[in-house]
């Protein structure tokens, strides 16, 4: 199976409209590495990247204008890849994710 086929199983991201994407996350380790102890991870896209993030159960909702919550899922994608070939998230990670372009 190829490296795509396995992260695209891992999650699944809807734009709901301009200024909404929805993503849920289907494993809950890969869940719990992205939003962090306390939420810190996300608190941190949402202020590198001047968004609002919205996290329950698998869910994460991200509100803000179009190019913010498309850097903010691009960040997610690189952060799932991330875990799946590290098993770990670090603090670095969540400011390389948004770099990364």
């Amino acid at each position: 199976m190829s490296e795509i086929s396995k992260i695209n199983q891992n999650f699944s991201i809807k734009k709901v409209d301009s200024e909404t994407i929805y993503v849920q996350i289907f494993r809950n380790d890969i869940i719990a590495s992205i939003v962090g102890e306390f939420n810190n991870n996300l608190n941190e896209l949402e202020r590198l990247t001047k968004t609002k993030i919205f996290f329950r159960g698998n869910s994460i909702t991200i509100k803000g204008n179009n190019a913010d919550i498309i850097k903010v899922s691009d960040a997610l994608k690189f952060l799932i890849d991330k875990f799946l070939k590290t098993n770990i998230i670090e603090k670095d990670d969540i400011s390389l994710s948004v770099n990364q372009n």
